[in-house]
Formats: C-alpha cells, structure tokens, sequence
C-alpha cells in the first residue's frame, strides 16, 4: 500500500508573498529515500465562470510572462496576504479584473493544478447574472482586456489557439454543474 513518504530535511530556496520554493530529502515507505524533490508552496487559486444575464462569458485577455504568451482565460488569482477563503478571493478578483458584479456566485469544484510539484488547490466558481459596475483595478503586473464571447464559444475549447488548465478543468466542473441545474444554464 501506498503511504505518505516521511520528510527527512526540508531546505528553504525561495519566500516572498507569492511563492515559497523548498528542497526536501524525503524517504518512501520501502526505505527509498528521495534527496532531492522541488515543492512549490503557491497560494490558492480561485477562478471565476463569470456568465451575463444574456448567456455571454466575461473572460480576460492578459500576457503571461512564463509561457511569453498572450491568452484569453478566466478571471482570477491568488489570494493577498491573510485571505483564505475563495469564494471571497474569486469574488475580489472577478470584480478588480473585470468590473463585473454577479447577482449569485456557485461553487462549482476544487482541484490540484500540479500535485507533482505544487501545493495550492484550484477552485472553480460560477457567477451567474454579472453586470458591469466598475472599472478595473488592477495590479502593476495586470494588463488586461475583457472578452465577452457566448457560453457555446467558450465551451467549444478546442477552437482556442492557446488553452489554459484551468479553463479546460473550469468546463468540466461547469458541464456537470449545468447537467443538475438545467435550470441556471442561460438560454
């Protein structure tokens, strides 16, 4: 059977408020021991489904400096110093990236982006009803344009020239969602 392995020494690479990158020595189960894994401690990551009352998705088109990309996804991100909750975070975020304001707001599932290499958890939400109240605000890092595209574009990912993990685990949970609450799905 498979068990946690036991953490013999953990070397610290890396903190600041976004990241925290650690070397651990670890040793299986059988005595195996592993000197050298790589964990990236990263906070959690709440993204947002955020859909008009006409049935468009409110989506954020942004460069992402890693992949040296520019793509359109879901608004969302990391939480601030002290936030742990994250439908809080989703909620702040879909408001400071868009200007849009949901009239209800669903939890539609959690998962781990990159368990190999990662601990944060990805959380998914639905905002259903959003309207623009607001003007961005944004971080110096953030330079976004908002993209209101039809929910039947949106899940038709496979057209997309560049996808993103989270949008393609955001339709999952989303379909599932839809197929208990037909109700809620704009026309």
């Amino acid at each position: 059977m498979i068990k946690p392995w036991t953490v013999l020494n953990t070397r610290e690479v890396i903190r600041d408020r976004f990241i925290t990158h650690t070397i651990d020595t670890c040793e299986r189960s059988d005595g195996t021991r592993i000197p050298t894994y790589h964990v990236l401690d990263l906070p959690i990551w709440p993204v947002t489904v955020p859909l008009t009352a006409d049935g468009n998705v409110v989506l954020v088109r942004e460069y992402r400096h890693p992949g040296k990309v520019v793509m359109t996804g879901l608004p969302g991100g990391g939480g601030e110093p002290g936030e742990t909750d994250p439908k809080i975070i989703a909620e702040r975020e879909l408001t400071e990236e868009t200007g849009f304001v949901p009239k209800s707001f669903h939890a539609l599932g959690t998962c781990y982006p990159n368990p190999a290499i990662q601990t944060n958890q990805l959380h998914i939400f639905l905002a259903l009803g959003c309207e623009k109240r607001t003007g961005q605000t944004l971080d110096p890092a953030e330079e976004i344009e908002i993209v209101q595209m039809p929910l039947s574009d949106f899940e038709a990912y496979e057209d997309f020239d560049i996808q993103h993990c989270h949008h393609a685990a955001a339709l999952f949970y989303l379909s599932r969602f839809f197929a208990k609450h037909p109700d809620l799905r704009p026309v």
